[in-house]
């Protein structure tokens, strides 16, 4: 007990501390406005599950021993935090204890139980984790000092409350209590350290060395353990494991209701969002503050680029890379942004125009020296993702990189105008005809002819409006798929029509490239029409027509129920109104499409109606479900070629390929021209069928 030293560490360390986090969180009121603060019992949830529980670490079962290792030290850390006080308060009182935690409560008696036991565990953990470090090396890790000193740390906490522990209980029991320290010892409970047999054995180690040595490493292993603890709690905010402290707040932050943030609507009409570069994100204090956190938090664990597709074929986006530059990038120009915060709040405060063009000029001298893109981030880098959303997947502090991504190019094809180029075919012929093909918009139902399909114009009193898509429409490969969704449809009886030649792009996919302005012109146009002829209920057979019209539209002002095929298909097949049989021949796998699975949950009813109409069942690829590999074409990609490293449809192939079976079934037009495509590279196409589960479906029915 010493009042003096411990209120002097206290002070020194929580001022140091207090004064890091001050700038901390002024950077992040700096940035754009975010709101995280809806459904509070939802938010909860996902704090005790994601972020205590440990969820996506624990749960994952292709890294489930090293989702333990750090699961079991994070625990043990939440478990010492009681500790840690008690510990603080024995500074000042001899014997202080936490309500309830005392000697007379068995409470008190199962914490200490509970510690002891925890401390061995971690400490075992912390010896873990250096192995892997140096023997396993696996690769996503990185071998930095700091990763070393923070393990050391955690090791040093839990050997010098152990020791202490153990002095206490040799002077106790060995040396008759010579300076009367306080311990439990209740006549219903025992003594203490009948609950604690790590400390016992740690007692052991330095039972030998005599009553004064140990009374010498009581007091040493005290001091230590608080002053290791104050010192870690300051190297906590100065890099990666800033997750300690920004984690269990992130997750309770993260999106609700849809995976990640949506795009912005942008307001186009705005004359000074184009004049102050607002569109999209061009400079560095455009973030919004929970993507300034996203950046805080990153644990750069690596579990994203294990996933990434564009990182495993050898592009050049490394998320954990992509993540730390924009991270230094902010921190570099904090002072700027907080000084820039000042004056914007400043400019709305002022209805005086020749004051706020001075602060705008102001504010303006305070932008970074460096481009956003093309500096901090390479343009090759940023263009790179297929917005596949498995790096958000597998992060364990439900970090939000796609929106980021989207958001910054935004700013590159709407402000800097700096896009590829061959972006451009496919940009126009949305533009010219509603579709990226740039067929002729009037020949869009050209492949429902002999079909006795009705169009909307015709009978718009339907059910339902099947959403043709643009490859449904346009694409030879996917007609196939259109008409075979017709015969299903048509056998159940099912009232449906289409749009025919009033059908446009959703867009989708000028939305992923960051053209804002002709997802809107598209949007805009689709919503007069569906809403003109009352349309409630929309049936799609692609994720991204799905996921757009379903999620997207809604911002605009249409809302409608969509359905995915494969869900309305199975709800026939439950209902009875289509019958299926087991006559599909060969080994069958199913190849998860991204917009459909980690986006939109659909994961159950294709492998429902698969396994129905297989012989053999259905076999399982080895990335699939939430972990499927995407086939390259998302976020753009399908209308922009590979031109460095692997292709990633090659990559998703040979896997299929190595399953060793005769079919492989999609949910999605882009999956089915990248697979296919895929095969045909490979030259196994004859061996191995690419076929959409309607296509599926109309061969198997009975």
């Amino acid at each position: 007990m010493n009042p003096i030293l411990m209120s002097v560490l206290l002070i020194v360390a929580l001022a140091i501390f207090g004064r890091t986090m001050t700038r901390r969180i002024q950077l992040l009121r700096a940035l754009q406005p975010a709101d995280r603060f809806d459904h509070i019992k939802e938010r909860l949830k996902n704090l005790l599950v994601i972020a205590i529980g440990q969820k996506r670490l624990v749960a994952r079962r292709k890294e489930r021993g090293s989702g333990i290792m750090h699961a079991l030290i994070f625990w043990g850390f939440c478990v010492l935090l009681i500790r840690s006080i008690t510990l603080y308060g024995q500074g000042y009182v001899e014997g202080f204890q936490l309500p309830f935690l005392g000697e007379d409560h068995l409470l008190g008696y199962l914490y200490i139980g509970l510690k002891d036991i925890m401390e061995g565990i971690v400490l075992l953990m912390v010896l873990y984790a250096v192995f892997r470090r140096i023997v396993v090396k696996p690769e996503r890790l990185h071998n930095t000092f700091e990763a070393y000193l923070v393990l050391g740390l955690i090791g040093l906490l839990m050997v010098s409350d152990l020791l202490l522990d153990g002095a206490r209980y040799n002077l106790i029991q060995l040396y008759n209590n010579p300076e009367s320290i306080h311990y439990f010892n209740s006549p219903e409970y025992g003594s203490e350290f009948l609950w604690t047999p790590v400390s016992v054995g740690a007692a052991g180690i330095i039972s030998g060395f005599g009553a004064e040595a140990n009374t010498g490493i009581l007091g040493a292993m005290f001091w230590l353990h608080i002053g290791t603890q104050l010192v870690f709690l300051n190297i906590l905010p100065l890099g990666k494991h800033f997750h300690v402290i920004t984690a269990l707040p992130n997750v309770f932050l993260k999106k609700l209701g849809y995976p990640h943030e949506k795009p912005k609507l942008l307001d186009l009409e705005d004359e000074n969002a184009w004049e102050d570069e607002s569109l999209g994100v061009n400079h560095i204090y455009q973030l919004d503050w929970k993507q300034g956190l996203d950046l805080y938090t990153c644990t750069e664990c690596g579990r994203c680029k294990q996933v990434c597709p564009t990182y495993i074929t050898d592009k050049p986006l490394n998320l954990h890379d992509f993540n730390d530059k924009l991270k230094f990038e902010l921190y570099d120009n904090a002072q700027r942004i907080i000084q820039r915060g000042k004056l914007a709040a400043a400019a709305k405060q002022t209805e005086d125009a020749e004051q706020i063009e001075k602060l705008k000029e102001q504010m303006a001298a305070l932008n970074s020296d460096k481009k956003l893109v093309g500096d901090v981030i390479a343009e090759d880098t940023l263009w790179a993702c297929t917005t596949c959303r498995a790096c958000e997947e597998v992060c364990p502090v439900t970090i939000e990189h796609v929106p980021r991504i989207i958001a910054m190019r935004q700013g590159q094809t709407l402000m800097a105008e700096v896009y590829p180029k061959e972006l451009n075919p496919a940009l126009k012929g949305l533009e010219r005809n509603g579709n990226p093909w740039g067929i002729g918009y009037d020949k869009r139902a050209d492949w429902a002819e002999g079909l006795d399909v009705k169009t909307m114009a015709e009978d718009a009193n339907v059910d339902y409006l099947l959403w043709v898509g643009c490859a449904g429409s346009f694409d030879d490969r996917t007609k196939k798929v259109s008409k075979s969704m017709v015969e299903i449809l048509q056998k159940a009886g099912v009232s449906f029509a289409i749009l025919g030649v009033e059908e446009k792009c959703t867009g989708d996919f000028a939305r992923r490239v960051g053209n804002e302005m002709l997802f809107q012109m598209m949007a805009e146009a689709n919503i007069e029409t569906l809403n003109g002829y009352n349309v409630t209920k929309i049936i799609t057979a692609c994720p991204h027509c799905l996921n757009t019209l379903k999620h997207e539209y809604p911002q605009m002002g249409g809302h409608y129920e969509v359905v995915h095929h494969a869900e309305f298909i199975d709800r026939l097949v439950k209902e009875g109104k289509i019958k299926l049989k087991p006559s599909l021949e060969g080994g069958l796998t199913y190849h998860d499409p991204c917009y459909l699975g980690r986006y939109n949950d659909v994961f159950d009813a294709p492998r429902s109606i698969l396994s129905a109409v297989s012989q053999t069942g259905l076999e399982e690829l080895e990335r699939h479900g939430r972990e499927s590999f995407c086939c390259g074409a998302g976020g753009g990609r399908m209308w922009m070629e590979e031109t460095i490293g692997k292709r990633i449809n090659l990559e998703r192939t040979e896997e299929i390929v190595r399953r060793k079976v005769a079919n492989v079934a999609v949910g999605c037009p882009f999956c089915l021209t990248m697979i296919e495509d895929g095969m045909k590279e490979l030259e196994k196409e004859e061996q191995i069928k690419t076929l959409d589960i309607a296509e599926i479906v109309e061969q198997n029915m009975a």
